[in-house]
């Protein structure tokens, strides 16, 4: 004779499972932004300034200048652990190297 037991027993598992990884993922995104989102941002920046300088045609060269300032203060930004600036200005940074204002 088969328990019936162990199908319950599964049951509880995998809701208790995917309970725990519910809150989890929860927490992480409630959380606000984390270092890797910074550095992504910022990584993303540095390559379209990058990109910008070596393609001079497409950005004139004060709003280059702003794009680097705004890439030096999002780095300034990440090192203080303040993810939220660091971001912004590396979003502000692309959007000037890539022409934007």
């Amino acid at each position: 004779m088969k328990s019936k037991l162990g199908p319950v027993k599964l049951a509880m598992w995998l809701t208790l499972v995917a309970v725990i990884l519910a809150s989890v993922k929860w927490i992480s995104i409630s959380g606000g932004p984390t270092s890797d989102d910074a550095i992504v941002a910022i990584r993303v920046a540095q390559h379209d300034v990058f990109a910008a300088k070596k393609s001079r045609s497409r950005v004139d060269t004060p709003k280059l200048n702003d794009a680097e300032g705004a890439l030096n203060l999002a780095l300034a930004a990440l090192k203080v652990k303040r993810y939220d600036e660091a971001i912004a200005g590396a979003h502000k940074a692309s959007q000037l190297a890539r022409g934007g204002g």
